[in-house]
């Protein structure tokens, strides 16, 4: 243990030493955890203004999180692919002297740090916004890191190094844990069709005493409802029984033979891991780990073009095949971002009569923070062809693009309309918010390709996000500005055409920019 100890501060170290020699880095932690405390300083006021900042409000939190850890944490590690190993570990620890269960619980630390850091946030929101007693807050945070890091332990042994039971009985525990995730969603929506959803209704729900009956997870939330409202016989008797739950768990972990049968499954892990991050410092798509063989669909069609255009015919044909066409992650996130949302601030925002504008502060909100700009086309820049292609660089950088935008203007139909319509908004300011999201999205996209002509190879790819990242929020910053200057002096309706107008100039010159240097690119590697 104390080898695997040694190497995790060596690990840290090293990561310290190499992002000193790149002070771009920690310029870019400072950033993230000035936006982390502003963006937990804005919950924190939301969850004010809502009147959510009671202690039943904190419950409902921490039992969202509760539920949340536990069928993720279940689901990943009965797919063994809860914990994340490196090629490392396959070279180096995994034929090392040292047990397979030692080498599983430490190469998940970052679980446990995740668990610790989220206690913590708790402990801060709870003592600050909620209201609650500072003994409570501590005795929350020491219980519950203690009981779930344990029962977490137990859990990732269990279900990884587990040789008695056979593969396909660990695969149907995952299976049954997403059929029961299935049934838990299908009776929310029940539910809150049936109650209407408001923070009135979702707290009714998270007070529902069948939710602390559920074995296991309903029993911490019990546990955790002892410790913030007080006793009752109900969450003492549940209390009682995940105490006991955890320690029978643990007890049974701990005497459970392992000789390292997990190590085949674990070494596949650490080479898609690596292949993964490879992607994705290339720009291509990666959202998943050891992800089966995709199957394309048979397509039929004739496509002719010349020059650039042949490009984003290629790219047509090639989505065309996918299973869902365009439709990707950041589609279901800008929709479920939506319908959250549209109805946890209906009331907000008709009290506050201009819903527009909230559409509009959340369109500009996806666009610089959640939404992706990864996609074929970053790839299509570094593809030497291109640059052979006689056409002008303006167009090879539009067609190698556009379907980039085609996608964005989907994706942001998916995020406008639900929250729009719930809230009354007017069908053409819709539509408004939706070319406003598109052009945004391509903004974004050549503001990218702008950072890296700038700063090439120098600063890395973090280097390229901060650029990009600062330049777009400068070029929209005044925009908004101008627009919302001229609203109040001349006439309100005038903000969205005068924002859209605005960001298909500056978009369009950030492409002219971008083509420039178009046919010098293959010269910054």
């Amino acid at each position: 243990m104390k080898a695997l100890l040694y190497l995790s501060w060596r690990s840290f170290v090293n990561n310290v030493k190499r992002a000193v020699r790149k002070p771009v880095t920690l310029i870019l932690i400072i950033f993230l955890g000035a936006y982390a405390a502003y963006v937990l300083f804005m919950a924190g006021s939301l969850v004010t203004e809502l009147r959510f900042d009671s202690v039943d409000g904190l419950v409902a939190l921490v039992s969202v999180w509760t539920i949340y850890m536990f069928l993720t944490n279940f689901i990943g590690y009965s797919s063994r692919k809860g914990v994340i190993f490196r090629q490392g570990h396959t070279h180096f620890v995994f034929p090392a002297p040292i047990s397979p269960k030692l080498v599983l619980i430490h190469s998940a630390w970052l679980n446990y740090l995740l668990s610790i850091v989220v206690g913590l946030l708790f402990v801060l929101a709870g003592v600050t916004v909620f209201c609650v007693e500072p003994w409570r807050m501590a005795l929350f945070f020491l219980v519950g890191c203690v009981l779930e890091i344990l029962l977490e332990v137990s859990l990732m042994v269990f279900l990884y190094t587990n040789e008695s039971l056979s593969e396909r009985f660990i695969k149907g525990l995952g299976l049954g844990m997403k059929i029961f995730l299935g049934v838990m969603a299908l009776f929310l929506f029940l539910y809150f069709r049936r109650e209407g959803f408001n923070l009135e209704t979702v707290s009714a729900f998270f007070d529902w005493p069948g939710l602390q009956m559920i074995p296991v997870m309903g029993w911490s939330i019990a546990a955790y409802r002892l410790i913030l409202t007080g006793p009752t016989t109900l969450n003492m008797v549940c209390t009682a029984l995940y105490v006991c739950s955890v320690a029978a768990a643990f007890l049974t972990a701990s005497r459970m033979r392992c000789e390292g049968a997990y190590y085949e499954d674990a070494a596949k892990f650490a080479d898609d891991y690596a292949e993964m991050r490879k992607k994705k410092n290339s720009g291509e798509m990666a959202v998943g780990i050891g992800e089966k063989k995709r199957k394309f669909r048979r397509i039929s069609g004739d496509y002719r073009a010349s020059g650039a255009k042949a490009v984003f015919y290629r790219q047509l044909l090639e989505y065309k095949k996918e299973r869902y066409f365009i439709l990707t992650k950041v589609t279901l996130i800008n929709l479920a971002a939506s319908l959250i949302m549209a109805f946890a601030l209906r009331e907000n925002v008709a009290w506050s009569g201009v819903p527009q504008f909230f559409l509009l502060g959340m369109t500009a909100y996806m666009t610089l923070v959640f939404s992706g700009i990864t996609g074929k086309w970053e790839k299509e820049l570094k593809n030497p062809y291109l640059f052979l292609i006689p056409d002008t660089p303006f167009r090879k950088l539009w067609y190698a693009t556009l379907m980039e935008h085609i996608k964005a203007f989907g994706d942001g139909i998916m995020l406008c309309v639900p929250m729009g319509v719930v809230w009354g908004v007017e069908p053409g300011l819709i539509c408004l918010n939706i070319l406003i999201y598109t052009v945004l999205q391509a903004n974004k996209l050549y503001a990218k390709v702008v950072a890296q002509c700038l700063v090439g190879d120098f600063l890395g790819k973090t280097g390229q996000d901060i650029i990009r990242m600062l330049l777009q929020m400068f070029i929209i910053g005044i925009g908004i500005m101008a627009a919302v200057v001229a609203g109040i002096l001349i006439n309100i309706n005038l903000v969205f055409p005068i924002i859209l107008i605005y960001s298909i100039i500056v978009t369009g010159v950030m492409g002219a920019l971008a083509s420039l240097r178009f046919d010098t690119m293959e010269q910054m590697d």
